[in-house]
């Protein structure tokens, strides 16, 4: 009887488990490629410190700075010899890294509630850490025992390593959008509160969008904070229409798919910092602010 209850407790606590969204492995970034002419393939550091080398160490590289662990994932544009070269710095400097350190195109684990990691994969395991909502972890391998429903994942933590229970809840994110669909807008709506819509179809403010739009950095879910209170709906070239949630507060953010992208990367710079959401409403020749009530 007291196995049974065991078992029975068991049981309810793996089905009351957490459930997270798994983003497949992107290969090339063709957003970088977009944007450099190079291609890369994306990569996230597995230690906490990574030396960033002037030259390959074959060729007596010295240190000229750290890659920090941070889940975010940079560009490799070359592989030689037990090195990478990558760029660094929000792609202003370039350098080589010990490959051995990097995992090349990984998924990533977004957790959709808080939720425990385990020292190994099984429920009766130490637990090591409580991830938040909206963590996003790189997957290092997936594990299934045969007796645990939808087996395990092992992630990156920071310098570590640490299993999380799946469950028949997760799910593979959707890919059918990219910013790189952005490039190519033929019209654009902007709704603001309880606005009426405001409508550009000049090329030359639309291909300032598209540069805007498709320049941008995957935050790996929601923010919060930031009041989505305009939408930006878009047609495309090939006959598709986008429609996108805009921050409204400043910040340069689009939400799509319930994940949000930070836009205008490319304007930015280590002195000015990130520029405020003017680039994009100014297009419209609108401040949102004299649209909302507060």
């Amino acid at each position: 009887m007291k196995k049974f209850c065991l078992s029975l407790l068991v049981l309810l606590l793996c089905t009351a488990t957490a459930f997270a969204s798994i983003l497949p492995a992107t290969g090339v970034d063709e957003d970088f490629r977009a944007w450099t002419g190079l291609e890369c393939t994306p990569a996230v550091v597995l230690c906490e410190s990574l030396s960033i080398l002037d030259a390959r160490g074959d060729q007596g590289g010295k240190k000229v700075g750290s890659l920090l662990y941070t889940g975010k994932t940079i560009p490799v544009i070359e592989s030689w010899d037990g090195y990478a070269k990558i760029y660094y710095a929000d792609g202003t400097e370039t350098g080589w890294v010990h490959n051995d350190y990097l995992m090349m195109d990984p998924a990533f684990y977004v957790c959709d509630e808080s939720m425990q990691v385990y020292a190994y994969p099984d429920v009766m395991a130490p637990k090591i850490a409580l991830l938040d909502k909206g963590t996003k972890l790189p997957i290092l391998t997936e594990y299934d025992d045969g007796v645990s429903i939808g087996g395990w994942v092992c992630v990156s933590l920071r310098g570590a390593a640490g299993w999380i229970r799946k469950t028949p809840a997760d799910t593979v994110m959707s890919t059918w959008f990219r910013p790189d669909q952005l490039v190519n807008i033929q019209e654009a709506q902007l709704i603001i509160g309880n606005s009426g819509p405001i409508l550009c179809s000049d090329p030359a403010k639309l291909n300032t969008l598209s540069d805007l739009l498709t320049h941008v950095e995957d935050k790996g879910g929601t923010m919060a904070g930031c009041p989505f209170t305009a939408t930006l709906t878009l047609w495309l070239a090939d006959g598709s229409q986008v429609e996108l949630q805009l921050a409204t507060d400043s910040c340069c953010i689009y939400r799509i798919e319930g994940r949000d992208y930070s836009y205008a990367r490319h304007l930015w710079n280590a002195e000015d910092g990130s520029p405020e959401n003017a680039v994009l409403f100014d297009l419209f020749q609108v401040n949102p602010m004299d649209y909302l009530e507060f």
